[in-house]
C-alpha cells in the first residue's frame, strides 16, 4: 500500500567541514568586451554545503513536479543539533517552505557537531504517520511502514561509514521496540493521538561528498541488507561538482521514472532572431510511458534516455485529445536552460508536440507520443502505434513484392461499400457476407491486370450499376447500350486505347482481337459474379449474345492464345484460352492461388496393407513359402 518512496528524508551535514570549497571553479566574469586596463573577475567555487543544498532541492523539485500528492519529502539539517525543516503535512511539501527553512538555518558556522544526531532524528521521523496513514482507522493500520533516508555527509574511511550505519540500525531497532510497546489508542482518542508507527524497512543511502581535488578512503558499496532485512544500506562516493547529476540519476529508480530526449526542436537564435537552430531537451516522466518502446529492457537500458524526434505533422490537432491512453506528468531535467524554458512556454501557450521514433532514411515515420499542457501542467501520452496522420507505408515493400500499381482508390471505395453496421433481424450477417462475396468474386488488384476498369467513360455506367443488388429496367437498358456500343467498336475493328492510362498504352501487347477477347472475358466474369437477380441474368444473356456475334467456334479454335497481364504480383491472372467458349478470363484471387499451388505427390500405400484390408498386414508373406519350397 505504501512503497518505500512514500516517505523520503534528506539529512544534510551542516558541520564546519561542509563550509570548505568544492575546488570546482566557475567563471563568474561573463563580460565579452574587455577594454584596456580591464581586470577580469576571478572564478568562484561553491562550498560543499551549497552543492548539497542545490542537489537536494533539485531532487525535490522533480518529485513534487511529477507527484503533487502521495510522495512526501522531509529535510533534517544536522550540526550540533537536528534542525527539522518541515513535517509530513501537505502544506509544508513545497520548495518555498524548504528554502525559507534553509535561510533560517544559515551558512555553515564553526562549532562541533556531526551527522549522527540528524540521522537519529530522521529515523524517528519515519515512525511518524503521514496524513494518509493517520487517516486510517486503528483497525486498518496493519500496513507496511517503509521509507528512505538520503544522508549527504563526508566520512574519513569505510569504518566510519560502517559505524554510522550501525548507529542508524540500533536507533531503528530501539524505536521499533518502543512503538510496539505502546498500546494502540482507542477509537475515541485516535484522532488526537500521535502514535508512533513501526518502521518495517528503511533504505539508507549514504552519499560521501568530497572536494574536487581531495582524496578519499571511502569506497562505493552496493545495497547491503542489515538487521535481517530491516535496513538496506547503500554507499556512494561523489565529488561535489557531480552531486546534482548523481541525485538526478538516483531519482529515476527511486520513483520508477524515465527520461526522454526530445531532439530536433526548432528554436530561433537569441542573438539573431531571423535564424533558427535545432536543440535537444531532456524531460523526466513515469517509466510507464516507455512501455510500448521498451517491452523488455535491462537495468542499464532503463537508465538511458529514449531519443524521440520533434515532429508536428500537418493536420495534427492541438492538445492531448488524440491520445486515448493514460497521461503522465512531465518535468524538464534542466529547468534553468533556455531550450527547456522555450519548450515549456510553447506547451503552456496551448500548443502540442508530436514525437516520433527516429527511423532509418526512407523508412516509415511512426508517431509514438504527444506532449501537451492541460491545467497548467505538462503531460506526455503514448499514441499506441500509428496515427491517422502518419505517412502511409510504401506499397513496393509489401508482401506482394515490388508492385506499385495497386488500385488504391478503388479499394477504398470497395471498403466504403462494404462497411459492416449492426443490423437487426435474422439473416443480416448472411446478407452482408453475400454482398461481400459478390463484390470480391471478381475484383482486379492491380491496374495492369484489367482493361474494363481502365476504359473510363466507355464502360460507364455498366461497371457502376452492375455491382448493385437489383437493377431497374432503365438501368438494364443503359447497360445494354454499353454492350452494344462495344460490339459496334469491335465490328469496326476499333479499340478505345485513348481511354487507357498513359503507362498502359504502350504495354497493350498482342493483337486487337486479343484485347477484345480480354474485355469480353472480364465483362462476363464481372456480370456472372453479380448475377443473383433476374435483371442481372437478363444482362448476362445479352452479353453472351454480343460475345458470340463476332466470335464463332472456328474463330475461337484458331485463336487459342493465352492472355496474361504483365505484373509482378503473385496474384497474376492465369491464361484463359483453351478453345472453350465457356471459359472466363479473370485474374486469380488469393484462394485460387492457394488451392492451385502444386502439392507433392502422395506415395502409394503399402501393397500388403491394401491386400489385408481390415486385418493386420503380414510383412513378406511369401518369404516363408520360398524357404519351404527350397527345403
Amino acid at each position: 500500500m505504501f512503497p518505500t518512496n512514500h516517505k523520503t528524508i534528506f539529512v544534510l551535514d551542516h558541520t564546519p567541514y561542509f563550509g570548505i570549497s568544492s575546488d570546482n571553479p566557475i567563471d563568474f566574469d561573463v563580460t565579452k568586451s574587455r577594454g584596456p586596463g580591464y581586470v577580469p573577475l576571478p572564478p568562484i567555487c561553491k562550498s560543499l554545503w551549497t552543492c548539497s543544498v542545490e542537489a537536494a532541492v533539485e531532487y525535490c523539485r522533480i518529485v513534487w513536479d511529477l507527484f503533487p500528492e502521495g510522495k512526501l519529502v522531509r529535510f533534517v539539517v544536522s550540526d550540533a543539533a537536528a534542525h527539522i525543516l518541515n513535517t509530513w503535512a501537505v502544506t509544508q511539501q513545497n520548495l518555498t517552505h524548504i528554502l525559507n527553512g534553509l535561510c533560517l538555518v544559515g551558512p555553515v558556522r564553526r562549532g562541533a557537531g556531526g551527522d549522527v544526531v540528524g540521522l537519529c532524528a530522521a529515523i524517528e521521523s519515519l515512525g511518524e504517520p503521514s496524513p494518509i496513514q493517520a487517516s486510517r482507522p486503528p483497525a486498518e493500520r496493519h500496513f507496511q511502514n517503509r521509507g528512505r533516508i538520503i544522508c549527504i555527509t563526508s566520512a574519513r574511511d569505510d569504518d566510519s561509514i560502517r559505524s554510522l550505519a550501525e548507529i542508524a540500525l540500533n536507533t531503528l531497532v530501539q524505536q521499533n521496540k518502543k512503538a510496539s510497546a505502546i498500546q494502540p489508542p482507542t477509537t475515541a482518542d485516535a484522532s488526537t493521538s500521535t502514535q508512533t508507527l513501526v518502521v518495517h524497512y528503511c533504505h539508507l543511502v549514504i552519499i560521501n561528498v568530497t572536494p574536487e581535488k581531495a582524496e578519499t578512503r571511502v569506497n562505493n558499496q552496493p545495497l547491503t541488507e542489515m538487521g535481517g532485512g530491516l535496513m538496506g544500506v547503500e554507499v556512494i562516493v561523489c565529488r561535489a561538482s557531480a552531486l546534482a547529476n548523481l541525485l538526478g540519476r538516483l531519482v529515476l529508480p527511486h520513483y520508477r521514472l524515465a527520461t526522454t530526449t526530445v531532439t530536433g526542436i526548432p528554436m530561433k537564435e537569441e542573438q539573431n532572431a531571423s535564424s533558427s537552430a535545432n536543440y535537444d531537451v531532456e524531460i523526466i516522466h513515469s517509466a510507464e510511458a516507455h512501455a510500448g518502446l521498451r517491452a523488455s529492457q535491462t537495468a542499464a537500458e532503463a537508465s538511458e534516455s529514449v531519443v524521440l524526434r520533434w515532429w508536428t505533422p500537418r493536420g495534427a490537432e492541438g492538445g492531448a485529445g488524440g491520445c486515448n491512453g493514460p497521461l503522465w506528468r512531465v518535468t524538464p531535467a534542466d529547468v534553468a536552460s533556455r531550450p527547456s524554458a522555450c519548450l515549456v512556454n510553447f506547451l503552456l501557450n496551448g500548443r502540442s508536440v508530436t514525437l516520433e521514433v527516429p527511423t532509418r532514411k526512407g523508412g516509415c515515420r511512426s508517431a509514438s507520443h504527444v506532449l501537451a499542457a492541460q491545467g497548467g501542467e505538462l503531460w506526455i501520452g503514448a499514441l499506441g502505434g500509428r496515427t491517422p496522420y502518419d505517412d502511409p507505408p510504401a506499397l513496393s515493400e509489401g508482401a506482394g513484392g515490388r508492385v506499385t500499381d495497386y488500385r488504391i482508390k478503388e479499394f477504398g471505395a470497395l471498403m466504403q461499400q462494404n462497411k459492416l453496421h449492426p443490423l437487426k433481424g435474422s439473416g443480416a450477417n448472411a446478407r452482408a457476407r453475400s454482398k461481400l462475396q459478390r463484390h470480391t468474386t471478381y475484383w482486379p488488384l492491380t491496374i495492369s491486370s484489367t482493361l474494363i476498369f481502365n476504359l473510363g467513360s466507355v464502360m460507364d455506367p455498366l461497371t457502376r450499376l452492375v455491382v448493385q443488388e437489383n437493377l431497374t429496367d432503365e438501368e438494364v437498358d443503359s447497360c445494354r447500350g454499353v454492350l452494344l456500343s462495344l460490339l459496334g467498336m469491335e465490328s469496326r475493328h476499333e479499340f478505345p486505347a485513348s481511354q487507357l492510362p498513359s503507362n498502359l498504352r504502350g504495354k497493350s501487347s498482342g493483337r486487337r482481337e486479343e484485347q477484345w477477347r480480354q474485355v469480353w472475358g472480364e465483362l462476363e466474369a464481372l456480370i456472372r459474379a453479380h448475377s443473383a437477380s433476374p435483371a442481372h441474368r437478363a444482362l448476362l444473356r445479352t452479353l453472351l449474345e454480343c460475345k458470340s456475334h463476332n466470335h464463332s467456334s472456328e474463330g475461337e479454335s484458331s485463336r487459342a492464345t493465352v492472355i496474361r497481364a504483365t505484373t509482378d504480383s503473385p496474384l497474376s491472372p492465369v491464361g484463359a484460352g483453351n478453345g472453350n467458349s465457356n471459359d472466363v478470363w479473370a485474374p486469380r484471387n488469393a484462394l485460387d492461388a492457394l488451392l492451385g499451388a502444386p502439392r507433392p505427390p502422395r506415395r502409394p500405400d503399402f501393397a500388403g496393407r491394401m491386400a489385408a484390408g481390415n486385418r493386420v498386414a503380414t510383412l513378406y508373406p511369401h518369404l516363408q513359402q520360398d524357404v519351404e519350397t527350397t527345403n
